[in-house]
């Protein structure tokens, strides 16, 4: 083998390597351009995709809920009015909704009297709100007569319902109390226990009749009345011997319902004795 093939071989062998070379150089650059070019694709679609009008809230959503940008559950006292009106005092305009901090308006709702806990939930795509309200629980109210409508309420807690919360709704297991508010009984003064002993006066009565409690009349100081849906039951005073003498109301009752004569209430305001009193005026 001569020199001559030996240095033609060299040279074709370097020629074909520097070619390769450039060929994975050009490969080279033409990967980074195309990363270039997909990093760019990238920024502008976040860039795109941050100005979408789907990240923004119209303006009127708190005028004219549709229900898909705004939804309120577990409201039973506060009105879905009342909780946007406490959102609209967030602004929103021209805010994409990962901007806005739910917290602040569940601080807003927060501030509505029967509420006790409020949760405001966002969600990116589409922009929307979903609002879960955990209200108090409402234990009586009070109207001055059987047909009139409730002037105020009170939760179990023993606070004050506001009267632009009333009346409640009719699922509301709300006790009505029938109650002038005066004659030194006024029910603005009425302290947790007291109201919490009616709410479970009504309760127990309810459980021994089988039957729901639609008033207790206090109206006539040391003398109340419950009715229930078959029969009234006069209680007298209400000390601590009336759960004792309510007890006898499961044996009685079946009594009642089986009079000729209509039955005005069932006395049980002597702790010794009980007794049917007849309404002899009944057709």
């Amino acid at each position: 083998m001569t020199n001559d093939y030996v240095i033609q071989r060299r040279i074709k062998k370097e020629k074909l390597r520097r070619k390769a070379r450039r060929g994975e150089i050009a490969l080279r650059r033409i990967y980074k351009l195309i990363r270039f070019i997909f990093i760019l694709f990238i920024f502008y679609s976040l860039y795109r995709l941050a100005i979408a009008n789907y990240w923004f809230l119209s303006p009127d959503i708190y005028d004219v809920p549709t229900g898909k940008n705004i939804e309120i559950m577990g409201n039973q006292i506060v009105s879905d009015e009342k909780i946007l009106k406490e959102m609209k005092k967030i602004p929103i305009k021209n805010i994409p909704i990962y901007k806005i901090n739910p917290a602040e308006m569940t601080v807003q709702i927060e501030k509505l009297s029967p509420v006790k806990r409020a949760y405001v939930r966002r969600y990116w795509f589409p922009a929307r709100f979903v609002v879960m309200i955990e209200e108090v629980t409402p234990a009586i109210t009070i109207s001055p007569a059987e047909d009139t409508p409730e002037v105020a309420a009170f939760a179990l807690t023993g606070e004050m319902i506001g009267r632009e919360y009333l009346p409640l709704k009719e699922n509301s297991n709300a006790v009505k109390i029938l109650s002038y508010g005066t004659k030194g009984d006024d029910y603005e003064k009425w302290d947790t226990e007291k109201i919490n002993n009616l709410y479970k006066l009504a309760k127990t009565i309810e459980q021994y009749t089988g039957e729901r409690v639609l008033y207790i009349d206090l109206r006539i100081p040391h003398n109340a009345f419950v009715q229930i849906e078959t029969s009234k039951i006069k209680l007298g005073e209400i000390d601590v011997s009336v759960y004792e003498r309510i007890k006898s109301i499961h044996d009685i009752l079946p009594a009642v319902k089986q009079l000729k004569l209509k039955a005005k209430y069932i006395d049980l305001s002597w702790k010794d004795a009980k007794y049917i009193k007849e309404d002899t005026e009944a057709d």
